[in-house]
Protein backbone atom coordinates (compact mmCIF):
# COMPACT_ATOMS: atom_id res chain seq x y z
CA UNK A 1 0.00 0.00 0.00
CA UNK A 2 1.26 3.46 -0.89
CA UNK A 3 1.38 6.34 1.53
CA UNK A 4 0.25 9.63 0.04
CA UNK A 5 2.31 12.64 1.04
CA UNK A 6 0.47 15.94 1.13
CA UNK A 7 2.75 18.71 -0.05
CA UNK A 8 1.85 22.37 0.43
CA UNK A 9 3.59 25.07 -1.58
CA UNK A 10 5.81 27.27 0.57
CA UNK A 11 5.57 31.08 0.76
CA UNK A 12 8.24 31.63 -1.89
CA UNK A 13 6.44 29.28 -4.29
CA UNK A 14 3.13 31.00 -3.57
CA UNK A 15 4.69 34.39 -4.34
CA UNK A 16 6.09 33.00 -7.60
CA UNK A 17 2.69 31.56 -8.54
CA UNK A 18 1.00 34.89 -7.82
CA UNK A 19 3.56 36.77 -9.97
CA UNK A 20 2.90 34.38 -12.86
CA UNK A 21 -0.87 34.83 -12.53
CA UNK A 22 -0.52 38.62 -12.30
CA UNK A 23 1.58 38.54 -15.48
CA UNK A 24 -1.00 36.41 -17.26
CA UNK A 25 -3.78 38.82 -16.31
CA UNK A 26 -1.75 41.84 -17.43
CA UNK A 27 -0.90 40.18 -20.77
CA UNK A 28 -4.52 39.23 -21.49
CA UNK A 29 -6.15 42.18 -23.27
CA UNK A 30 -9.69 40.84 -22.92
CA UNK A 31 -9.32 40.39 -19.20
CA UNK A 32 -7.62 43.77 -18.79
CA UNK A 33 -10.40 45.59 -20.64
CA UNK A 34 -12.96 44.04 -18.29
CA UNK A 35 -11.11 44.93 -15.10
CA UNK A 36 -12.54 47.70 -12.96
CA UNK A 37 -10.01 47.47 -10.14
CA UNK A 38 -6.30 46.76 -10.33
CA UNK A 39 -6.54 44.22 -7.52
CA UNK A 40 -5.31 40.69 -7.97
CA UNK A 41 -7.77 38.58 -9.95
CA UNK A 42 -6.07 35.24 -9.23
CA UNK A 43 -4.24 34.59 -5.95
CA UNK A 44 -2.84 31.43 -4.38
CA UNK A 45 -3.39 31.37 -0.62
CA UNK A 46 -2.74 28.71 2.04
CA UNK A 47 -0.47 26.77 -0.31
CA UNK A 48 -3.22 25.05 -2.26
CA UNK A 49 -6.24 27.37 -2.55
CA UNK A 50 -6.55 29.52 -5.67
CA UNK A 51 -8.95 32.43 -5.17
CA UNK A 52 -10.47 34.03 -8.25
CA UNK A 53 -11.85 37.44 -7.21
CA UNK A 54 -14.35 38.17 -9.98
CA UNK A 55 -15.48 41.36 -8.21
CA UNK A 56 -12.47 43.06 -9.85
CA UNK A 57 -14.39 43.06 -13.13
CA UNK A 58 -16.59 45.99 -14.11
CA UNK A 59 -20.34 45.68 -13.68
CA UNK A 60 -20.82 45.69 -17.46
CA UNK A 61 -18.30 42.85 -17.89
CA UNK A 62 -19.88 40.80 -15.10
CA UNK A 63 -23.37 41.23 -16.58
CA UNK A 64 -22.23 40.34 -20.09
CA UNK A 65 -19.91 37.41 -19.41
CA UNK A 66 -20.23 36.08 -15.86
CA UNK A 67 -23.70 36.42 -14.38
CA UNK A 68 -25.63 34.59 -17.10
CA UNK A 69 -23.73 31.35 -16.36
CA UNK A 70 -21.46 31.72 -13.34
CA UNK A 71 -20.17 28.12 -13.19
CA UNK A 72 -19.43 28.00 -16.92
CA UNK A 73 -17.45 31.24 -16.75
CA UNK A 74 -15.50 29.93 -13.75
CA UNK A 75 -14.67 26.70 -15.57
CA UNK A 76 -13.58 28.56 -18.70
CA UNK A 77 -11.42 30.96 -16.71
CA UNK A 78 -9.69 28.07 -14.96
CA UNK A 79 -9.09 26.29 -18.28
CA UNK A 80 -7.61 29.51 -19.69
CA UNK A 81 -5.04 29.80 -16.87
CA UNK A 82 -4.35 26.06 -16.61
CA UNK A 83 -1.40 26.11 -19.06
CA UNK A 84 0.31 28.73 -16.89
CA UNK A 85 -0.30 26.58 -13.81
CA UNK A 86 1.18 23.57 -15.62
CA UNK A 87 4.34 25.53 -16.48
CA UNK A 88 4.62 26.68 -12.87
CA UNK A 89 4.29 23.11 -11.57
CA UNK A 90 6.85 21.79 -14.04
CA UNK A 91 9.32 24.55 -13.10
CA UNK A 92 8.84 23.72 -9.41
CA UNK A 93 9.40 20.00 -10.04
CA UNK A 94 5.84 18.76 -9.40
CA UNK A 95 4.23 16.15 -11.64
CA UNK A 96 0.77 17.11 -10.39
CA UNK A 97 -0.85 19.13 -7.65
CA UNK A 98 -4.30 19.38 -6.11
CA UNK A 99 -5.78 22.87 -5.95
CA UNK A 100 -8.96 24.03 -4.27
CA UNK A 101 -10.32 26.67 -6.66
CA UNK A 102 -12.65 29.24 -5.12
CA UNK A 103 -14.46 31.72 -7.35
CA UNK A 104 -15.90 34.75 -5.57
CA UNK A 105 -18.37 37.35 -6.83
CA UNK A 106 -20.30 39.37 -4.27
CA UNK A 107 -22.67 36.84 -2.63
CA UNK A 108 -21.89 34.06 -5.12
CA UNK A 109 -19.21 31.46 -4.47
CA UNK A 110 -18.28 28.40 -6.45
CA UNK A 111 -15.62 25.98 -5.29
CA UNK A 112 -14.07 23.03 -7.07
CA UNK A 113 -11.11 20.71 -6.49
CA UNK A 114 -8.74 20.51 -9.47
CA UNK A 115 -5.83 18.12 -9.96
CA UNK A 116 -3.45 19.71 -12.44
CA UNK A 117 -0.67 17.72 -14.05
CA UNK A 118 2.50 19.42 -15.21
CA UNK A 119 2.67 17.22 -18.28
CA UNK A 120 -0.66 18.05 -19.91
CA UNK A 121 -2.95 15.91 -17.78
CA UNK A 122 -5.86 17.30 -15.85
CA UNK A 123 -8.40 15.40 -13.81
CA UNK A 124 -11.63 17.11 -12.80
CA UNK A 125 -12.67 16.01 -9.35
CA UNK A 126 -16.21 16.46 -7.99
Amino acid sequence: MYEVMRVILNLEQQASFNRIMRGWVMANDRIQRGMQHNGDLIVLVDGNTICFNLANFSKAYREKFILNNFELYCTQLFLAVKPQIQVFLKNEGFRSYDFQCVFLLQDMTWSKMEKVGSYGTNLFLP
